[in-house]
């Protein structure tokens, strides 16, 4: 019976277990992009930037996507898009640079991790210039409307 008791459980807890894994996450809401900047005399050094995500059905979501590299150049880059939503990832490529792949990896710590690729991050993805879209997007508000 001990044997059984222990099997019981341990199936019970694999299947809770791969229940929680597999649950979908809604993607949507407010994202900032986590990076330290300073502000001297009115101006913002280093990068910022958002990202509003918009899950339109289970395998694809609308996104606002702005980074900007900050003073003295404000050099800056952003696009509206919807992308395909699969597994908790996201890539974006563009016509204009056969190069550029952003890739925008959902986790579970609460944001966003953005991976950009290209031949030229001088030029690369449509940006302005040396702007780069890497780094770590923290979720501020779910659910975005």
């Amino acid at each position: 019976m001990k044997a059984f008791s222990s099997l019981l459980v341990s199936i019970l807890f694999f299947s809770a277990t791969t229940k929680a894994q597999t649950a979908p996450f809604n993607p949507s809401g407010y994202y900032s992009l986590d990076s330290k900047t300073t502000v001297q005399n009115g101006e913002t050094y280093g990068y910022f930037g958002t990202i509003k995500v918009k899950q339109v059905d289970t395998n694809r979501i609308y996104m606002e996507f702005y980074v900007c590299k900050g003073a003295p150049s404000y050099n800056s880059g952003s696009f509206e898009d919807t992308l395909t939503y699969k597994n908790g990832i996201a890539v974006r490529t563009t016509t204009d640079d056969n190069s550029c792949i952003i890739t925008f990896n959902f986790n579970t710590l609460g944001g966003i991790t953005v991976e950009e690729k290209t031949k030229d991050f001088n030029a690369g993805c449509g940006f302005g210039s040396a702007v780069v879209a890497n780094g770590f997007y923290k979720r501020i508000v779910s659910k975005s409307k």
